[in-house]
């Protein structure tokens, strides 16, 4: 820990002699503090008593070089998202949080230098590249993991992991082209065993049966950020009422596969990570009031583990998922968002611990009211092939123009193999503040 807090107090450090060294001074753009409490209903009692600050910083080299700096304090009292103190293997060594003990983590979201260019920009540092269309889905948005410590509830702006990255976004005439690269071995952030969202669903487990017993679990980390390296590439254009674009990507694979071993006379399930090939179509056009957007991804040989019941090996098949997705502003001032995924493996094999094909529809329904000052927010989740269900109900109320209170319900339906299912007896609710300093 102390190694990571001098790295990030010379980081900060860096860039307030940089501002001093060009006569300019960073300027704190926003501090957005959010504080919530959690009720189980089915016990009625407190789960979540959580304080986490975001603050932001500024600072303008010239009109055309600029560095952000962001960073993530959270606190909470209950400790049941995160149970004890955090384990981040799954992260490199240079993108790991502060571990505060039991009672939260300090991380380092985003610290970035930009520079426009005569037709583009180039951003090196630790950050976000967003390259998917549909809402709160990743098809095509595969260049950073995912942190699940709620699941897939919170916003993907708040639950994608930034890593350190070169980005280059160019104009070429009437093409655009963007190119990415991420000596960042960081793998998708898992809940560990007894937190809230702790994914017990068979596919999450290398095939375990969801209530039994798993095996302690070892994580063979990501520390070879050249070898580990990934690249990435997208090119786009606007063209007969189109907007479409085609991207490569080659590199890690941020979800991990399971191998058995033998740690001290005991089994062990060793986690582990190779690469992934993505080439990807995405597009979106408008028909009216109607927006319609569409990805399409395919992953060759895409490594998968299966098990007999005995052991855990490992196949290579073919990956491929469509995904739909429309919004049309309907009567009554609601805007609605209907998103349809089918993701399938070629040629699975029985013994395949995921399903070889997943079929998912969402909803979402937003509505503000009273000089947009009430927002109401519906948001359903249906696996078709689980045969289950999550449902999130949303309302905020502006206060102020720095304040606003908000309150949320979750509810999950299925059986414990499910993907919503999983989650049957971790309905919540959370009433909350936010206010911007």
């Amino acid at each position: 820990m102390n190694r990571k807090l001098h790295g990030f107090v010379a980081l900060v450090a860096t860039a307030l002699i940089t501002a001093t060294a060009h006569g300019e001074t960073a300027r704190l753009i926003e501090v957005p503090v959010d504080l919530s409490v959690g009720i189980d209903p089915a016990r009625g009692d407190l789960m979540q008593a959580q304080f986490e600050a975001t603050p932001k910083w500024g600072l303008a080299l010239s009109d055309l070089r600029s560095i952000t700096a962001s960073f993530r304090l959270r606190l909470d009292a209950r400790d049941e998202l995160e149970p004890g103190a955090p384990d981040f293997d799954r992260y490199s060594a240079a993108s790991a949080p502060i571990t505060l003990g039991d009672a939260g983590t300090l991380e380092l979201r985003d610290v970035y230098y930009e520079q426009l260019l005569d037709a583009g920009l180039i951003r090196l540092g630790k950050q976000q590249i967003v390259w998917g269309r549909l809402d709160g889905i990743k098809v095509l948005d595969v260049l950073n993991p995912q942190t699940y410590r709620e699941f897939i509830l919170d916003d993907l702006d708040e639950s994608r992991i930034s890593l350190w990255s070169a980005y280059l976004d160019v104009s070429l005439g009437s093409w655009r082209a963007e190119l990415a690269w991420i000596p960042d071995p960081t793998g998708h952030d898992i809940p560990e065993d007894g937190a809230w969202f702790e994914l017990t669903a068979p596919r999450f487990r290398f095939g375990a049966p969801a209530g039994s017993a798993g095996l302690p679990a070892a994580i063979d980390g990501n520390d070879h950020w050249l070898e580990d390296s990934a690249l990435a590439a997208r090119v786009s254009r606007f063209s007969a009422g189109i907007d479409w674009s085609i991207q490569l990507y080659s590199g890690l694979d941020h979800e991990p596969l399971g191998q058995l071993i033998v740690d001290e006379g005991a089994a062990v399930v060793e986690q582990f990570y190779r690469r992934r090939e993505v080439v990807g179509v995405s597009a979106e056009t408008s028909v009216g009031a109607l927006a319609i957007r569409g990805e399409l991804s395919h992953q060759p040989d895409r490594r998968f583990n299966v098990s007999d019941g005995n052991g855990l090996g490992v196949v290579a098949a073919d990956q491929t998922t469509l995904g739909l997705g429309a919004d049309i502003d309907l009567p009554l001032n609601v805007f609605a968002n209907v998103q349809f995924v089918l993701d399938r493996v070629a040629g699975a094999p029985a013994e395949l611990v995921r399903p070889d094909e997943d079929q998912l529809i969402t909803l979402f329904l937003r509505r503000r009211f009273a000089y947009d000052t009430v927002a109401t927010e519906l948001r359903w989740y249906h696996s078709f092939t689980d045969n289950d269900d999550a449902l999130v109900l949303r309302a905020s109320y502006d206060v102020s123009d720095e304040t606003a209170v908000y309150l949320s319900a979750e509810h999950f339906s299925g059986t414990q193999d499910g993907l919503f299912g999983q989650f049957e007896d971790r309905d919540r609710v959370v009433l909350g503040v936010t206010h911007y300093f």
